[in-house]
């Protein structure tokens, strides 16, 4: 599958090696390009692996992302990612500059083939003009969606530009999104497959349920709940029979030694050729050149030669309900803050690593006391580079490490197997796009929508729930359904991009945006020598947790430390600052058009 593709690539960077990275970002046209369907298909791949460029940091862009939120600690000396959190960052930080450079050069890509695909009139079908039209303004309108996102207003070209034709102005931001959704016309998109062939394209190409799936998460974006619940629907529809949820073992593993939870049929290498759940996905292939990533590494502990650079925040793993369904805070939920693992989400040891666990074979564990940690693989004990050796302060609870935790649910035992020496490369592809993400935009538009079904949306995240053996969510009010979804976001996509956008589109009872409360104060992990917290979180409607270092279970002083500071200024950190070189160099922005409060 993958070196099919890749032969297809090779003409387009062949073909397009002169312009596709040329300054400006869009890069020129050829003119001719494409004259064939086989040049075509040959651009439309080489758009569809700009997505894979977006590497910072060693790791796919969107998962740093989170770790800029109240659900992921990080290191705290992590290549200026820190400035985010502390309202310090600024236009020419290469992080701003990086992503926004990246967008455009995708867009350039995506408009050398767009510019002439007229050219394939009479050349190729209709059916398959139309179908290369409408991947290629699906990616587009993904590229649009995430520069509005983090920039607000921005240029909008449609075109490739030359070296005459480079200044455009800010465009609102809302006529971005008019734009990007207008061109993914009803019409054009079913023209394309429902799902494309997985035998051959895998889950790289979008196909009719993706594309409906994109316009409901970008219309649910922008508050056009309307039209989300209207796509949603749609893309549902086409999705049965076709995708469906991925089986997950949710056994309970009280210790390394009982067994290790395995997320890897819905998030690793065997997920990419049999999740029925991915619908979309950015493609990875090592045989390319500039087409892995470091994810496994950076997430993996330091037994497995990792860098243990984020993990789920204290916040995060506090905010797992009871197996009953019940906050851990609940007078009855049963909770156990001496056990604090015993009777909860499965997702908590599905997808984040707490000491005691085992990871890809290997026992974890900070606890200082642990010189060793108990290899499966080989039968034998091995250093516990988490807490002793070379670099440990960078550990999990290390004084520089990211608190305490670490991510499972990027993490596969074949990366183990696969890492010879200091090789730290792997190819797992990175879904940009499952069913259980449609299934709560679908939930989320009809909760917000005037007159939605809330039946419909409650089904919704019930499902999501009860392939984790969660219970169904009791609630038939809007109040509360808007929380049940709120919670199901934030642990059933954590660490998958969607919470730094989320905290700033959401508003709380009293009309603030939610990023006010959640990204505001003291980040706490568990104290450094220790395992757990007595720490009590305050979990209020919209599952933020906060902390009183007054407020423990057992009544005795607060054991956990502050990690890090968050601090969020309204009305300027909704958005990210605007690139520095743009403004310098583009005469239609300007030094001084920056975003509010930079």
């Amino acid at each position: 599958m993958k070196k099919y593709i890749l032969s297809i690539l090779s003409v387009a960077l062949l073909a397009t090696s002169c312009s596709l990275d040329r300054e400006p970002l869009t890069g020129p046209s050829t003119g001719t390009f494409p004259a064939s369907a086989q040049e075509a298909e040959a651009g439309l791949l080489a758009a569809y692996k700009s997505l894979a460029n977006d590497i910072h940091q060693y790791n796919p862009a969107d998962r740093w992302f989170d770790a800029l939120t109240d659900i992921s600690a990080m290191r705290t000396t992590l290549s200026k990612w820190p400035d985010f959190r502390l309202s310090i960052v600024t236009s020419n930080l290469s992080h701003v500059e990086d992503t926004y450079a990246r967008i455009y050069k995708g867009l350039g890509r995506i408009h050398l083939v767009l510019d002439n695909l007229d050219n394939l009139r009479g050349v190729v079908t209709d059916e398959q003009y139309y179908q290369f039209k409408a991947e290629l303004l699906c990616l587009r309108a993904y590229q649009y969606d995430k520069a509005c996102k983090f920039y607000g207003d921005v240029p909008w070209v449609d075109h490739c530009l030359t070296l005459d034709d480079y200044a455009y102005a800010r465009t609102p931001k809302a006529e971005v999104i008019d734009n990007i959704l207008r061109d993914l016309d009803d019409e054009l998109l079913n023209h394309l497959p429902i799902a494309w062939d997985r035998a051959t394209w895998g889950t790289c190409r979008i196909g009719r349920v993706g594309a409906y799936a994109l316009k409901a998460r970008i219309c649910l974006e922008w508050g056009r709940f309307a039209d989300a619940a209207k796509y949603s629907k749609i893309a549902l529809d086409l999705a049965a029979g076709v995708y469906d949820l991925t089986p997950l073992d949710c056994t309970y593993y009280p210790t390394h030694a009982d067994g290790e939870p395995d997320p890897t049929p819905l998030f690793g290498f065997d997920a990419e050729k049999n999740s029925m759940e991915w619908i979309w996905a950015i493609q990875f292939d090592r045989l390319a050149a500039s087409n892995v990533h470091h994810g496994v590494y950076t997430f993996a502990s330091r037994v497995h030669n990792g860098a243990a650079g984020a993990g789920p925040s204290q916040a995060l793993i506090d905010s797992f309900q009871t197996k009953e369904g019940k906050k851990i805070t609940d007078p009855d939920s049963g909770y156990d803050w001496k056990n604090p693992w015993k009777n909860r989400d499965p997702r908590l040891d599905l997808y984040c690593l707490r000491t005691g666990a085992r990871s890809m074979g290997v026992q974890f564990s900070i606890d200082p006391a642990d010189k060793t940690v108990f290899d499966y693989n080989i039968e034998k004990a091995v250093p516990n580079g988490d807490v002793t050796g070379n670099k440990n302060e960078y550990g999990p609870n290390g004084t520089k490490g990211p608190g305490g935790y670490l991510w499972r649910k990027h993490l596969d035992p074949v990366y183990y197997a696969s890492i010879p020496g200091k090789a730290y490369e792997d190819e797992l592809d990175v879904p940009i796009m499952r069913l259980a993400e449609l299934l709560l935009v679908d939930a989320e538009a009809n909760i917000e929508m005037e007159g939605g079904d809330l039946a419909r949306a409650k089904a919704d995240i019930n499902r999501v729930r009860a392939r984790v053996n969660m219970p169904p969510v009791t609630a038939t009010d809007r109040d509360g359904l808007r929380s049940a979804l709120r919670y199901e976001r934030k642990v059933e996509l954590c660490c998958e991009g969607f919470r730094w956008f989320d905290l700033r589109r959401w508003k709380s009872a009293d009309g603030k945006i939610v990023a006010v409360k959640a990204l505001n104060g003291d980040q706490y992990a568990p104290g450094f020598g220790l395992t757990t917290s007595n720490a009590k979180p305050i979990i209020d409607e919209d599952w933020i947790v906060t902390y009183d270092p007054n407020q423990t279970f057992d009544g005795a002083k607060c054991n956990a430390r502050v990690h890090t500071t968050f601090k969020f200024v309204e009305g300027k950190d909704e958005l990210w600052p605007f690139p520095y070189s743009e403004m310098i160099t583009n005469p239609l922005i300007g030094e001084g058009n920056n975003n509010p409060g930079y």
